[in-house]
């Protein structure tokens, strides 16, 4: 009988997610991030052509590109308040570790960092479950500062 995954790929905020279906302890590693190893030249040039969003840099002069659908690595989404992290081990390999407790059913995140952000985040904010959150909490409580101005003036009855 096949072993079952400890995770599973679902609906999430911004897509397509890793989710976990079994917990993780802290330092517990979670997926690897796999795929061919390409030049960072090849990388820069499947960036500028637009063909790869996979695309995770290792070294100056290598890129690991984990566009093929057997990585699912690719599935960890970017999170402002992440519960993993990427790790290159010794040998070579690049794995999403546990930063904290993982429970089932939550989803696998990482922080993609500042230059991702930069680049692809800042000009339409960011969707992660903290910002989402965030935003949320900072809606309600322009509607509830309304609501006491509108009372105040007598129009809140």
């Amino acid at each position: 009988m096949p072993s079952r995954k400890p995770f599973r790929i679902g609906r999430s905020r911004t897509g397509l997610g890793l989710f976990a279906t079994k917990s993780f302890r802290k330092g517990q590693t979670v997926v690897e991030y796999s795929g061919r190893h390409i030049s960072s030249q090849e990388a820069d040039r499947l960036e500028d052509e637009g063909r790869n969003s996979y695309l995770f840099a290792i070294t100056k002069k290598w890129t690991i590109d984990g566009s093929s659908r057997k990585n699912y690595g690719r599935y960890v989404n970017h999170s402002c308040r992440p519960n993993a992290e990427a790790i290159m081990r010794h040998t070579g390999r690049l794995e999403y570790a546990a930063m904290r407790r993982i429970e089932p059913g939550e989803e696998v995140t990482v922080d993609y960092g500042k230059e991702y952000y930069r680049i692809f985040l800042q000009e339409r904010g960011c969707l992660c479950a903290a910002c989402a959150k965030r935003a949320q909490v900072k809606r309600s409580g322009i509607k509830r500062s309304k609501r006491k101005a509108s009372k105040k003036r007598g129009k809140g009855k």
